[in-house]
């Protein structure tokens, strides 16, 4: 080499020196800074339980829909440490429409459990008492995402198909995890949400994940893929019961352009791009999160009350949100679930807006009477529409259309969000992209000061 390789060789490796560690500063900047966001963020989706009195414990029986021996019964799975409000709500009024089955949200005790984002509900049965009414066993147990500690269910789960193998277990999103780590996915073809199947396809096991449709049904199993198709899942399981004529009315009436009767719908296989970032922007760098009241009214649908919690808070982090009644009593859903505000709206405090979700809500404005001093009440469900649909649209119009879009891609939906420029409509998380910006060129202008420092030194050091 030339005498004068080694200085340009010494210079081209301090370049590439300092430039990765540029990039190590970024990115230690941005988990220093991000997780502990992050962190908070996904802690506010299943915050504690709100406070129960005693005596509403029994209310979730006394509301629940009744016992019909002579029909099937599904019991969809809550755990203790909280489970996706979407996963549960969403079939539940699926089945609860149907007119086919007994459906009932069953726990392993009567107290209360946290949906995601928040919202407090009462199971209506538990396992002993289905076990009791069933004679055994029921036809159809749904095991939807659940969090925290859920040896407890899902043993229930594997002891219920000891009793009965003819037991249907239904999973949605992520809840296939948890009925394949059981093993009742042995030898079986399934599907999950898609951002849970590059892990488990990595895992040791024979399942056969599969991605590109709604749900896979294989024997006594189906499996949902993300979130919102849990509705086809449960339109398959009321066909497969007998109620196949039932679908179209169901389809209209909660204006769903899903399933087809006979057979899995097919989607485009999902994965992560650069359209995705919202995701980690949102998660990392969202300072400023609103507080949010959801103001809950007798007979709001469980769809429209998934559609108010589940948009803002899991994977997409927009907001914490309080559930809040008229007189800050229980109030009961459309088809019987007890559900549990944290206060009145005045004893919410002070909360940024006042989300609605219902149609009858709407139409009869029954906030207008409640809100007081408070910020005027968006109304969630005006048109008719897929109760999920207005929800996008208010998160394109508050947030941005990335955002959105993200948002419906997290929850398997596909749907066209609001055009960015159209309505005032941003593209982009813009803020959070200059904060993330801003501590890059923070951390990459401390590096260089370094540098310079570095090299003024050892300048000093040569002339001295």
């Amino acid at each position: 080499m030339s005498a004068t390789g080694h200085p340009r060789l010494r210079r081209a490796l301090a370049a590439v020196a300092w430039t990765l560690l540029s990039i190590v500063a970024v990115a230690g900047v941005w988990v220093a800074v991000g997780l502990p966001s992050a962190k908070r963020a996904a802690a506010q989706v299943y915050p504690e339980p709100a406070a129960v009195r005693p005596a509403d414990v029994g209310l979730a029986a006394q509301r629940a829909p009744g016992f019909r021996p002579e029909r099937p019964t599904v019991a969809i799975l809550l755990a203790g440490g909280g489970t996706n409000i979407a996963d549960t709500l969403a079939p539940y009024e699926v089945f609860a429409r149907s007119g086919i089955v007994n459906v009932f949200l069953v726990a392993e005790e009567p107290g209360p459990i946290t949906l995601g984002g928040g919202l407090t509900v009462l199971p209506q049965r538990t396992f002993a008492e289905i076990e009791e009414m069933t004679g055994g066993a029921p036809e159809v147990i749904v095991v939807a995402q659940m969090h925290g500690d859920r040896d407890s269910e899902m043993r229930w789960v594997a002891d219920t198909l000891d009793k009965n193998p003819d037991t249907l277990v239904m999973s949605v999103c992520v809840g296939a995890a948890d009925i394949a780590d059981v093993g009742i996915l042995g030898g079986r073809r399934a599907t999950t949400h898609w951002l849970k199947l590059v892990g488990l396809r990595r895992e040791p096991g024979d399942t056969d994940w599969v991605d590109g449709v709604r749900f896979v049904e294989d024997g006594p199993t189906i499996t949902a893929a993300g979130v919102l198709s849990g509705i086809d899942a449960a339109m398959r399981v009321v066909e497969r019961l007998g109620g196949g004529d039932q679908l179209p009315r169901i389809s209209r009436e909660i204006h769903w352009r899903g399933y087809g009767s006979g057979a899995g719908v097919d989607i485009d296989p999902a994965a992560l791009g650069p359209g995705d970032l919202p995701f980690a922007l949102s998660a990392a760098f969202r300072w400023d999160r609103p507080r949010n009241g959801v103001l809950l009214t007798p007979g709001v649908g469980e769809i429209e009350l998934a559609s108010a919690f589940r948009p803002y808070t899991e994977l997409s982090w927009l907001a914490t949100l309080t559930a809040v009644s008229p007189d800050g009593g229980p109030v009961t859903s459309r088809h019987g679930v007890t559900v549990i505000p944290a206060s009145d709206v005045a004893g919410a405090g002070g909360i940024d807006r006042l989300l609605v979700p219902g149609a009858e809500a709407a139409r009869t404005g029954v906030a207008a009477a409640v809100v007081g001093d408070g910020p005027e009440p968006t109304y969630l469900h005006r048109s008719d529409r897929f109760a999920f649909d207005p929800v996008l649209d208010d998160i394109a119009v508050h947030y941005d259309r990335a955002t959105a879009s993200w948002v419906a891609k997290s929850l398997q939906y596909p749907v066209d969000v609001p055009a960015a420029g159209r309505d005032g409509v941003a593209p982009w998380p813009w803020a959070q992209t200059a904060i993330a910006a801003t501590l890059a060129a923070a951390a990459i202008g401390l590096v260089q000061l370094v540098r310079i420092s570095v090299r003024v030194l050892r300048d000093r050091r040569r002339s001295s």
